[in-house]
């Protein structure tokens, strides 16, 4: 009896299976594409200071002062945010955002393929 319980749990049912395969492909794709990615995209040029040079009107801090001005901290850090967020699809950025992605595209499937499906 034991031993049945033991073939049946290492049993892998076909939803495991494609499951699995599912999360490898991801995996594979998107590491891939990220590595293609970070090789062809530009640096980023930095300045004397080791740091990255990037001239816009949100750097300044005139702009800083009158969005504090007009929509106080909250507008500031949604600014910020927007700045951030807006940068991860950009250059070698991408790449990162690309690897983190395929990893938890990935990890949901294989999170998927220990739930039984519905019609089981």
């Amino acid at each position: 009896m034991n031993d049945e319980r033991k073939r049946g749990a290492a049993a892998k049912t076909p939803y495991q299976t494609r499951m699995r395969r599912m999360a490898a492909g991801i995996l594979i794709v998107g590491l891939s594409i990220s590595a293609v990615v970070f090789a062809i995209a530009p640096a980023e040029v930095e300045d004397e200071q080791g740091g990255v040079h990037v001239i816009s009107a949100a750097n300044s801090k005139k702009y800083q002062l009158e969005l504090q001005r007009i929509g106080g901290k909250a507008a500031v850090v949604a600014a910020e945010f927007n700045d951030w967020f807006d940068g991860l699809w950009h250059g070698r950025q991408l790449a990162g955002t690309l690897a983190v992605l395929s990893l938890a595209g990935a990890l949901l499937c294989l999170l998927a393929a220990k739930i039984p499906p519905l019609d089981e």
